[in-house]
């Protein structure tokens, strides 16, 4: 058998050593071949490229949305290298750093109080202080039953206002609750529990 048959066929392109597939190139380059109509390798997007390809632009006042993956809260999300797997950064924080706001250490806040949106005029920096306080201000706050530490529900605190009101001791109230003498106290003066009349 002539020797030029044992020999293993390799890529034609220059620099490329990998075994033939078929058309004279590898698999690589074969399928970019077929995918794209070139062998060349596609230029990298530079991060706002990738980042305003995803946006739904509109005019300078209202909300710029982004139209690819969300979180579980609505955030918009994205992987800064580009890569498939891995971890992801909000969409929001990667607009105020294209914006030329660097948010090391800060929280990116909404003024428009909507999740998706990342136009920069309605993006804020604040600290995680500003935040839960810009949170509570908005009501989007998780208050009474819907809190995780909640121990008590609407009924309850509004049973333990109207038998406070009628002369029942707050300790009394706070044993049978299982819950604090202050606790009582906070919410028969109106310091907890504010949500509900």
């Amino acid at each position: 058998m002539p020797a030029k048959y044992n020999t293993p066929r390799l890529c034609s392109l220059d620099g490329c050593s990998r075994p033939h597939k078929g058309r004279g190139l590898c698999e690589m380059h074969l399928g970019r071949l077929k995918r794209t109509g070139t062998t060349d390798a596609p230029a990298k997007q530079t991060l706002a490229d990738r980042f305003w390809a995803k946006v739904d632009k509109r005019s300078p006042d209202e909300c710029w949305e982004w139209t690819a993956a969300l979180n579980e809260h609505g955030y918009g999300v994205m992987r800064p290298e580009g890569q498939r797997t891995g971890p992801t950064i909000k969409a929001h924080r990667v607009s105020v750093l294209l914006d030329g706001r660097a948010p090391e250490g800060l929280c990116v806040l909404h003024r428009c109080d909507n999740p998706p949106c990342v136009n920069p005029s309605h993006l804020f920096l604040g600290t995680k202080a500003d935040n839960a306080a810009d949170r509570d201000a908005k009501g989007r706050g998780n208050t009474g039953e819907v809190n995780g530490q909640a121990r008590l529900t609407v009924a309850q605190v509004l049973q333990i206002r109207a038998r406070a009101a009628a002369g029942e001791l707050q300790r009394v109230l706070a044993a049978e609750y299982g819950i604090s003498r202050p606790t009582v106290s906070r919410i028969v003066n109106g310091h907890g529990w504010t949500h509900i009349a």
